[in-house]
This record gives C-alpha cells, sequence and structure tokens, in this order.
C-alpha cells in the first residue's frame, strides 16, 4: 500500500503529544509544582488520595472534613483514586509525599494525554483513508487535537480529575467500534470501554448512550455485516457494568438507587442495555430477516428496557441533579460555570461561548459534508453519533464542550486534509483562502482568540479591566500563599464560600461546610442561608451550625451573588455577605489575623 493509506500514525501521534505537552507545561506546569489548583476538583482528588494512603476504606467514600460531623459523601470512582495513590505511595519514601504528589502531577496527566493523541489520530486516520489520505489526516490530527484547548486541557499537569480518563476511554470506544465488523475483540474492546466509562462517573451515561444507539442502528441497516459486532459489545458492556458495581459498591449498598455514579441504576442499565444488544443480534429469522421485523424488535425490547428501568428507578428519571431541592438549584446551581447551558453564553460571555463551543460545531459542519461525500460508508457514523451527543450535552450544560472538542477533531482533520488536497492538485488563491479557512475554523484554539477579540471589540475597556483585577483578585483567594496562612488558625469548621472548601480540605487540617459539590445539600445551605440573611439572622444560622469560623474571599463573584439574592426581607447591603465584602462585621465575629492573605477570617461567638 501506498504511504498515503499505511500512514505514519506513530510519528504523527508523538508529535502531537509533544506539541501539546509543551503547552500544557508552558501553561500549568508551574502551577502543578507549587500545587497551585485552579480547579477545585483536583484539589478534592489530591484529598481523597491522601485519605485513602491514610488509611482510608476502599468502599468508604465519605469525606469526613466536608459537613462535619456526618461527613459528606463523594460520588467519584475510587479505582482512579488507588491508580493515582499507588505511584505516590511508591515513591513518598524516596522523594517525600509533596515531591511524589507533584511527580505524579505531572506523569498521570500527560500519560493520559499519549493514550489520548494516539488514540485521536488513528481515528482520524481511519476517516482520511476513505479518500487516500490517512497520512494527511493523521497529522491534521495530530496538530488540531493539540490545540484543541477544552479538551486537551483536561490533560494538563495538575489535573488530578476523572475527565481525561473519560475521554481516553470514549476515543476507545469509537476506535474499536469503527473496527468491531472485522475484530470481535474490538467489538468486546469497545463494550467493555463503554461501561467502564460509565463506572467512571456519570459522564459515561451518554457515551453507552452514543454507542448503543449507533451500534443499534448499523445493525438495523446491515444486520448481516454487524449482528455478531453487536453481540459482542453488548456482552462487553453488560459483563463490564456486573463486575464493576460489587468492585466500586459495598454489598449494604447494591440496591440503593444512587444516580450520579456507578450502583444500580447505572450497573442496570448496562446490563440491560448490553442485554438488548445481545438479544436482537440473535433474533430468529422471522424477525431478523425484514428491516420492519428488526426495527419492530428493536423498539419493543428497547421500551421494555426502559419502562424496567424507570418502574426500578424512577427518582433517576431526571438525571444526578434531580434530587436537589429548588434553592439548590437556583441559589447553588447557577453559580457553576460549567453547568451553564450554551445558550446562556451568548448574551453574557461571547469569549467563553466561541472557546468551548466554535471547533466542536465547526467538527459537526465539516462531518456532514464527509458523511454527504461517503454516506455509505457505515463506519464514518460512529464518531458523528458521539459528536452528535456531545455537542447535544454541551448545549445543555457547557461541560461537555471538552467531549464535544475531542470528537470533532477527526472530522476536522479530515476537512483540512481533503482541503489541502485540492490546493496542491490545482492552487489558485481561491483554494488557498479555504484551505487557511478550513485549518484555522477547524482549531480550537483560534476559536477562543476569535471569541476574545470579539468580546473586547463590544465590552468597554473599563468594564474589561474591571472584570481583569476582579478575576485576579478572586484567584489570589485560591492561591496555595493564601490558604497557607489558616495554618496559623486552631482548628476548627469553617462556614465558608463553597469555591473556597476543596483549597481549605488540600491545604490545612480545618473542616468545611461547604465546596462545590451537589451531595453536600447540607452544609452547602447553610452557608448560603448565612450569607444572604441580615446580621441578626446569620447569628443565629451561623450558631446553629457546627462552625467554629466564618471565612470568605470579598473578592470571590459569591460575595456579590448572595447580596444580588438576599434573603427575603433583606436589602442586598445588609446581608452578611455584602457587610464581609466591605470589610464591616457584626458583633459576634471576631477577627482573626491570618496576615497578608486576601482571605477574611472571623471567629463565631457564641
Amino acid at each position: 500500500m501506498s504511504p498515503a493509506q499505511t500512514g505514519t500514525g506513530r510519528i504523527a501521534w508523538l508529535a502531537g503529544w509533544g506539541l501539546a505537552a509543551l503547552i500544557l507545561i508552558a501553561g500549568s506546569g508551574a502551577a502543578a509544582l507549587s500545587q497551585d489548583f485552579a480547579e477545585p476538583d483536583n484539589a478534592m482528588r489530591l484529598v481523597r488520595i491522601r485519605d485513602m494512603l491514610a488509611g482510608q476504606g476502599w468502599f468508604d467514600s465519605v469525606q469526613q472534613r466536608l459537613n462535619p460531623p456526618d461527613g459528606t459523601p463523594m460520588h467519584w470512582a475510587q479505582w482512579i483514586d488507588a491508580l493515582l495513590a499507588a505511584p505516590i505511595a511508591l515513591l513518598a519514601p524516596l522523594a517525600g509525599q509533596a515531591n511524589a504528589e507533584i511527580a505524579v502531577a505531572f506523569v498521570w496527566p500527560l500519560g493520559l494525554l499519549g493514550a489520548f493523541m494516539f488514540l485521536a489520530v488513528r481515528v482520524a486516520g481511519e476517516i482520511g483513508a476513505r479518500d487516500g489520505l490517512r497520512r494527511e489526516a493523521e497529522w491534521s490530527g495530530a496538530i488540531l487535537a493539540a490545540l484543541a484547548l477544552p479538551a486537551i486541557e483536561k490533560f494538563a499537569p495538575g489535573y488530578f480529575d476523572h475527565h481525561n480518563v473519560e475521554m481516553v476511554l470514549g476515543m476507545a470506544a469509537v476506535l474499536c467500534m469503527m473496527r468491531m465488523q472485522a475484530s470481535r475483540l474490538a467489538a468486546i474492546g469497545a463494550g467493555v470501554a463503554l461501561g467502564l466509562a460509565m463506572a467512571t462517573a456519570a459522564e459515561g451515561v451518554p457515551l453507552v448512550v452514543a454507542g448503543l444507539g449507533i451500534a443499534g442502528l448499523l445493525w438495523l441497516v446491515r444486520p448481516a455485516d454487524y449482528a455478531s459486532s453487536l453481540r459482542w459489545l453488548g456482552l462487553g458492556l453488560a459483563a463490564t457494568s456486573a463486575v464493576m458495581l460489587p468492585v466500586l459498591v459495598p454489598p449494604s449498598s447494591w440496591m440503593q438507587p444512587v444516580c450520579d455514579a456507578m450502583g444500580a441504576p447505572f450497573a442496570a442499565f448496562g446490563v440491560i442495555g448490553g442485554g438488548i444488544a445481545v438479544g436482537l443480534s440473535v433474533l430468529p429469522g422471522r424477525l431478523g430477516d425484514s428491516l420492519a421485523g428488526r426495527g419492530a424488535s428493536a423498539a419493543i425490547l428497547g421500551a421494555a428496557g426502559i419502562a424496567a428501568l424507570y418502574a426500578l428507578y424512577p427518582q433517576c428519571a431526571g438525571g444526578g441533579y434531580a434530587a436537589l431541592g429548588e434553592d439548590m438549584s437556583t441559589l447553588w446551581m447557577t453559580q457553576i460555570s460549567e453547568a451553564r447551558s450554551l445558550a446562556s453564553l451568548a448574551g453574557s460571555d461571547i469569549a467563553l461561548m466561541f472557546a468551548v463551543a466554535g471547533a466542536a460545531l465547526a467538527g459537526l459542519v465539516a462531518a456532514g459534508f464527509c458523511m454527504r461525500r461517503h454516506a455509505q460508508w457505515a463506519e464514518g457514523w460512529i464518531p458523528l453519533a458521539f459528536l452528535i451527543v456531545s455537542i447535544a450535552i454541551m448545549a445543555w450544560q457547557i461541560r461537555g464542550a471538552a467531549f464535544a472538542t475531542a470528537f470533532a477533531v477527526p472530522f476536522g482533520a479530515w476537512a483540512v486534509a481533503v482541503a489541502r488536497r485540492d490546493y496542491r492538485a490545482r492552487g489558485s488563491a481561491i483554494r488557498a483562502l479555504a484551505f487557511a479557512g478550513i485549518a484555522v475554523g477547524s482549531t480550537a484554539a483560534a476559536w477562543a482568540s476569535a471569541g476574545d477579540v470579539l468580546q473586547s471589540s463590544i465590552t468597554p475597556r473599563a468594564a474589561m479591566d474591571n472584570h481583569a483585577v476582579r478575576s485576579a483578585n478572586s484567584k489570589s483567594c485560591a492561591t496555595p500563599e493564601a490558604l497557607r496562612a489558616l495554618r496559623a488558625v486552631p482548628e476548627g469548621v469553617m462556614l465558608n464560600q463553597f469555591t473556597l472548601g476543596a483549597g481549605v480540605l488540600v491545604w490545612t487540617d480545618h473542616s468545611v461546610l461547604a465546596a462545590p459539590y451537589h451531595r453536600d445539600v447540607e452544609g452547602t445551605m447553610t452557608v448560603i442561608a448565612a450569607l444572604r440573611a441580615s446580621a441578626d439572622q446569620a447569628r443565629e444560622i451561623a450558631t446553629r451550625s457546627v462552625a467554629d469560623y466564618v471565612l470568605v474571599c470579598p473578592a470571590t463573584p459569591e460575595t456579590g451573588f448572595y447580596a444580588r439574592n438576599a434573603a427575603e426581607g433583606v436589602a442586598p447591603d445588609q446581608t452578611l455577605s455584602a457587610m464581609l465584602g466591605r470589610g464591616e462585621f457584626p458583633t459576634w465575629l471576631e477577627p482573626v489575623d491570618i496576615g497578608q492573605s486576601p482571605l477574611r477570617v472571623y471567629r463565631i461567638i457564641r
């Protein structure tokens, strides 16, 4: 075969990995060396790792220092904690605990970045090969993936959270599914990857939906080619789901209706979904020989499966956040930036909208042209299905942008490779501009830059400068230096703004009432109620709680949010949040000196 068909994937993905690693180390390396966590989830993951190394049990998911005395059960899969804790435990005796943590903070995400880059480049090559452009698509994919910031930022040094693992598993599922017709092992691998993704976090559920959906459609249209693939994928998914339940969940909780993490509902979804896939693949002749028979069978079994899941776990119909009360949804959820919808950004944050959605939507357009040209190529519909599902999630909550951007890379690479070929075949100014436009339009970094330029052009300079200052001041409260100053305060429980919670846990021995986790309803609502209330009302709330201190960062957006959303009958400027933001405090609070830290701590006088 020609080089265009065989490709040079190994060199391409290594080059892409190197470029992405340089970008990420340049941007986040210094912060990782000082363990300065930009995202609270990375800090909280490190807290969990330390707890595991200190002897916390495998099935004990309770973070005891979050809303004591009962603590808060976390919804993260502990197998990620174990994979991170193991090398830290091995290195700590030689290099010390802190240095071991820093070393793993580099090796873990950058190693996963290599796996992601390998998979993304291979998928791009599979798509490009349809036009004899495997090599060109692989190189384009490597470059686009390295610049796909909403995706690769999840692989930055210091990133301990599970999103990067989910992205690797998702791309692995895509590649395996594209090869499952020719390989039983690939079909099983796809099912295992999907099952493991779902067992790791709720973000894996849409991946399972995409995988089962497109595999079912391929079988529906071409049963002779995909019956075996559907069967083995279903077996892999069902088996993995059945195995991961006892691995991650204690026997006493196997039947509990947990809707935001691995538990009976997720396991049942995997087993039932996988079972339906197996059942469809072995339909008797009369049902399996006609499109109508296959469609009716799929509809009946699918409806039965959904009905069974709803009958068993009706509380999960609304998703993992269904249990949140109205106050938690309106007063806490609206402050979580990644939970915002794409539409909400259109009128308030053009720069962020371009950054999170530009490359993903450009990839969707490229996918449309690709599949219009190759509509009969069944495997091409597989990455498109994952891209469509991820974009739908992104439109609902922008947390899906990383997955949407990742799944857009292979189609963007195809578009760049085709445009380059057309330009080289018959050069012209128009073709040159088309090639340049497609290359730039497929790059997430270019969309982010365009968004910044557009935002600055429509926003007054004074407002931009004010936002930059407020953002810098807010970030200064979450630095290790600011948080370590709290070590001078006698150990106690903080009634704190929730954005500070994870940092306090990772840098001090204090406990906190609030952190950005939806299971901590009681602690978070106690804090919100106190900060929205008047000084006298807040005193009653604070003294009834277990808190010893009130901890705030006046510069954080939380301060203004609680003032703007004051409790009924309370003027915004009379809320406890507004008072503390101005540097004022009621008589039942005593300031605690913590030096030059931008944080403010007050002892509660009972």
